[in-house]
């Protein structure tokens, strides 16, 4: 699936260049036109990896912070969105591997009400998504990136190559390794998610 952030024209892309040579100097003006031009997309994996609006807006800022340090650094020869997935996905990574469970009576991570399933249900998809969010962020770093790519960013295969500078080959060993390893790790969670919906 093409995204307009992934496929710029050449104009955008040309403003593109601009912007991240101008933010790279030190041009903050340069700079949060980038950040206006690529939160959403932030936001989206930070998201998909917390399941919390709140904690994905403080990981954003994380992720800003940590390109607006390294874009001296950044090279054109790759996509500056394939970059951005990588620091963000690195970022997600890190905090996954950070968190820890808090528990308070005042502000519990509830699951969103649902008319199609019961409150039960919706709690055990939660405690699962929670459950993989976890296994994902304890795989190796190389299995880790690759499929926190795959499944927080919503990169394709080529696409995860290109991010990764990899081989083809490579990234679709690591996914399986990495799927593996998680099948081991979430055992009786996944059997029991699939008996559910059996």
């Amino acid at each position: 699936m093409a995204r307009s952030d992934e496929a710029p024209s050449v104009e955008g892309d040309a403003e593109e260049r601009r912007l991240i040579d101008r933010s790279a100097a030190g041009d903050q003006e340069a700079f949060r036109q980038l950040v206006i031009r690529y939160h959403r997309l932030v936001i989206n994996v930070a998201f998909r990896a917390l399941g919390d609006l709140s904690l994905a807006e403080d990981l954003a800022q994380d992720v800003f912070v940590k390109v607006y340090k390294a874009l001296p650094s950044y090279r054109h020869e790759k996509p500056f969105t394939h970059w951005l997935h990588r620091v963000a996905g690195n970022t997600v990574t890190d905090a996954l591997r950070r968190r820890r469970p808090v528990v308070s009576l005042d502000g519990m991570d509830q699951p969103p009400p649902s008319r199609e399933s019961d409150p039960q249900d919706v709690a055990v998809r939660h405690d699962l998504q929670h459950a993989v969010r976890h296994a994902i962020a304890s795989l190796p770093p190389h299995y880790r990136d690759t499929i926190a790519l795959q499944a927080f960013g919503e990169l394709s295969y080529e696409e995860i190559a290109k991010t990764l500078d990899i081989p083809l080959g490579t990234v679709m060993s690591r996914l399986n390794g990495a799927k593996r390893l998680l099948r081991e790790r979430l055992g009786d969670l996944v059997r029991g998610e699939e008996a559910n919906t059996a």
